[in-house]
């Protein structure tokens, strides 16, 4: 796989830096190159980054073949820059626009903007930086906006937040490296996000389990929905008996395996919590909690506080909170 790191003018290269760190770093624990990395431009001109120096892409975007472009966020200090950012980038937008079908399409931040602009998340679901929303949903009425950290929708991925190049490279990472690579080169590579979280879900962080099975039955239980999770279910994902997948839980992670797989749902709610406004009916709903109420009733037993008291606690999207640039 060619994956092209699109530089532009007034861009925020950091989220291209790290994909290309992240990038190198699973093909040198891999043994080999599974994905090469080229930096692309409109053109082969220097190109003008924010807050730095001029970078020289080694290709043009319309003379390059590659699989997939991540589209860095750009600074974007207030909702009213918006639509002059945007007229300042018609010639990007229309190259954008003559993608081939076939090219896959990343982003994050205020960089999906540019994306919407070009029409390529027409009838498609997709997410931005939390205080960029409703404007997005404004002007561009055809896409289906989600207040969410990360949306993958046919051959496009967006993601939310200045940093939302790290979960948007691991999910894209994933498809292309083992969980036991992942792994290794998050322990290397990625600091801990500063974030506080309930020590709760402790058990349930990715970096803290070493069983590779583990780590798998996670990813299989993120994407369960919460009424389907059984242990059953789990126990067939590994092709593990029940009694065999409740002993390597507890000796894994310390915590009874059906206690364990509904904090692993329990922490998407504290996430969403944390990091949108989505009301808390619609996070029951996304997650698949049978009941506003159902959710209520396993948060507090868990956490001993409410989701609303949680999110007050440690939500990252208060009104006392000022967008950030991307």
């Amino acid at each position: 796989m060619q994956l092209g790191l699109l530089l532009y003018p007034g861009c925020m290269p950091t989220g291209l830096y790290a994909a290309a760190d992240l990038v190198a770093a699973c093909n040198l624990r891999l043994g080999r190159e599974r994905i090469r990395v080229v930096w692309g431009g409109l053109d082969t001109q220097p190109v003008a980054v924010a807050q730095g120096p001029a970078l020289q892409p080694q290709a043009a975007l319309g003379a390059c073949a590659c699989e997939a472009w991540l589209l860095p966020g750009l600074w974007l200090a207030c909702v009213d820059q918006l639509g002059p950012t945007l007229a300042q980038h018609g010639a990007l937008i229309e190259q954008l626009r003559r993608l081939p079908r076939r090219s896959q399409v990343w982003s994050y931040c205020a960089g999906v903007a540019l994306l919407a602009a070009a029409g390529l998340l027409d009838g498609r679901e997709a997410t931005a930086t939390w205080w960029l929303l409703p404007a997005l949903a404004a002007r561009f009425p055809r896409v289906h906006w989600r207040d969410a950290p990360t949306v993958a929708s046919g051959r496009v991925v967006t993601a939310s937040g200045p940093a939302g190049h790290l979960p948007l490279m691991l999910d894209r990472l994933a498809l292309r490296f083992s969980s036991e690579v992942l792994y290794d080169v998050q322990q290397v590579l990625m600091l801990p996000q500063p974030r506080s979280r309930h020590e709760s879900f402790n058990p349930v962080e990715m970096m803290a389990l070493r069983d590779p099975a583990l780590r798998q039955l996670l990813a299989f239980a993120q994407r369960t929905p919460a009424q389907a999770l059984s242990l059953a279910s789990a126990a067939e994902h590994l092709n593990l008996s029940v009694r065999t997948l409740s002993r390597r839980v507890m000796a894994g992670t310390g915590v009874p395996a059906g206690d364990w797989l509904r904090r692993v749902k329990l922490s998407q709610v504290a996430e969403a919590l944390r990091l949108t406004r989505t009301p808390i009916k619609a996070i029951a709903a996304d997650l698949g909690f049978g009941s506003e109420a159902g959710l209520h009733r396993a948060f507090k037993l868990v956490t001993g506080l409410t989701p609303s008291a949680y999110r007050q606690a440690y939500g990252e999207t208060r009104g006392d909170l000022t967008p950030s640039p991307g």
